[in-house]
């Protein structure tokens, strides 16, 4: 799998409709899905302008919704039944259909939005303390019992990781190049941005992490019909490992 992806993602398939959701007796044609689990990341939707409102209304509501894939689509269909919305916010465009009484509207979670990561980035987390030095035996000893902690000094809880997901093309291979080092941005995670000497290690900083982070099941495909998706791990300890230890190994170059 190679990041040989189009920079531009198609929220729809050449071949027809990948399925409908269905709710109130109401149908929306789908042209495109992605879920992780049973949380929707990007909908693609064609319907009627009360239908595709009622569909919505109910996932923004938090009710689950009934997703059916169409026929031919249904071998590639491994995902959930019922899909409903994810924790987080979405943003949502979409108009009229030129010759047709329909309306075309695309809801995406906006931890799909590279935008989004880079202006609202995730917190750091804070560095470990020193331990303090070891104590002799009768040190130990004359040492108090630690005392309770007091609920008002109770350890800050660590930073929420953010879930982020990339999009790529049915038909291709892998998601854009520049889109998945846009989310390694937003993510916060230390890369090679660029190097006059060598304009060529950018590039192969990205192929070379995507790779390793597969592995390392730092990012993992999700369902999807139409399009293609990845969830990538938050966890930004983990990936400042992957790249340290890319760095030693030198399989990650960085100086000439």
């Amino acid at each position: 799998m190679t990041l040989d992806g189009s920079p531009l993602v198609l929220p729809y398939h050449s071949d027809g409709f990948v399925g409908h959701l269905e709710a109130d007796g109401q149908q929306v044609k789908v042209a495109a899905i992605a879920c992780d689990g049973e949380r929707v990341v990007m909908l693609s939707l064609v319907g009627y302008d009360t239908s595709v409102g009622v569909m919505l209304g109910r996932l923004w509501g938090g009710t689950k919704v009934e997703f059916h894939p169409a026929f031919a689509w249904a071998d590639e269909w491994r995902g959930t039944a019922q899909v409903q919305r994810a924790g987080g916010s979405y943003r949502t465009v979409g108009g009229e259909l030129s010759g047709v009484r329909e309306v075309h509207v695309l809801a995406l979670l906006r931890a799909a939005s590279i935008r989004e990561g880079i202006l609202n980035p995730p917190e750091l987390p804070e560095p470990p303390k020193p331990e303090a030095a070891e104590k002799t035996g009768d040190e130990q000893d004359a040492s108090p019992a630690p005392a309770e902690p007091e609920p008002g000094n109770a350890k800050p809880a660590p930073p929420p990781w953010v879930t982020r997901y990339i999009l790529g093309n049915w038909h291709e291979g892998g998601p854009n190049r520049r889109a998945f080092q846009g989310h390694l941005a937003a993510l916060r995670i230390p890369i090679l941005y660029r190097h006059d000497r060598h304009p060529e290690w950018p590039p192969s900083w990205a192929d070379a992490l995507w790779e390793r982070g597969l592995e390392a099941s730092l990012i993992a495909p999700i369902d999807t019909l139409g399009l293609r998706a990845w969830r990538l791990s938050g966890d930004l300890l983990t990936w400042s490992q992957l790249v340290g230890a890319g760095v030693r190994e030198d399989w990650l170059p960085w100086r000439g």
